[in-house]
């Protein structure tokens, strides 16, 4: 019977796509958390909840997840930074998801504490994971950390009754997208300048792709 020994061969300096994916999911997050943060304020100064404003987090949610499950599965980064970012990303694309189908069936937001409650542990626990870890860039775990809080507090802050509440969640939410906003704005500018000069290599014969997109990705037999 013939062995086959299969290699993994990836290029982990030069990856296409590093920039989009990474970039575009981070800002796609950014994007929901400031229309969270604006639907909330809504809701504090007396306006109710409509089927219309699911549509947002339910479009920015379908998106996010393809680019999460991507980043998580199929596409190497250096190291664990494929399901250190992709991990909470893919947990954060399913809570808008649900978020914007809810409001657009139902109108309402009463199940979702359910789902933001273990998301935003989820985002936490990542935090600290790369806090301990000391992975760069080492702000992001506070990143991490503040938006988990602040999908737990909007969680239980959207069907309470309290104001206070109803701020102090927009109050995280702000202060996890400023950060979020940093994260995303120094990737920017540091990936595009890293791969300004990068031409994909060409794939041998003999390999198979396995990261769908990604030509320094393969399988060799």
């Amino acid at each position: 019977m013939k062995t086959l020994k299969y290699v993994i061969m990836v290029n982990r300096a030069k990856m296409p796509g590093f920039v989009d994916y990474l970039s575009t999911t981070g800002y796609l997050l950014l994007i929901a958390d400031v229309y969270a943060a604006y639907a909330l304020v809504k809701t504090a100064r007396g306006a109710p909840m409509s089927k219309e404003m699911g549509y947002v987090p339910f479009f920015l949610g379908v998106a996010s997840l393809g680019l999460s499950l991507f980043m998580d599965v199929a596409w190497p980064l250096p190291g664990p930074y494929n399901f250190v970012f992709g991990d909470p990303f893919t947990a954060f694309s399913v809570l808008l998801l649900s978020a914007g189908a809810e409001l657009i069936f139902a109108g309402n937001l009463k199940n979702i504490e359910g789902l933001a409650i273990p998301v935003g542990l989820i985002a936490i626990l990542y935090g600290l994971v790369i806090a301990m870890d000391s992975l760069d860039p080492v702000f992001v775990w506070g990143m991490f950390v503040l938006e988990g809080i602040a999908g737990i507090g909007t969680g239980i802050a959207v069907n309470s009754k309290s104001k206070a509440l109803l701020w102090i969640a927009i109050l995280l939410l702000a202060l996890a997208s400023l950060l979020l906003a940093v994260v995303c704005v120094q990737t920017s500018f540091e990936h595009v300048g890293e791969f300004a000069k990068y031409f994909p290599r060409r794939r041998p014969e003999s390999c198979v792709n396995i990261c769908f997109f990604s030509s320094d990705c393969c399988l060799r037999v």
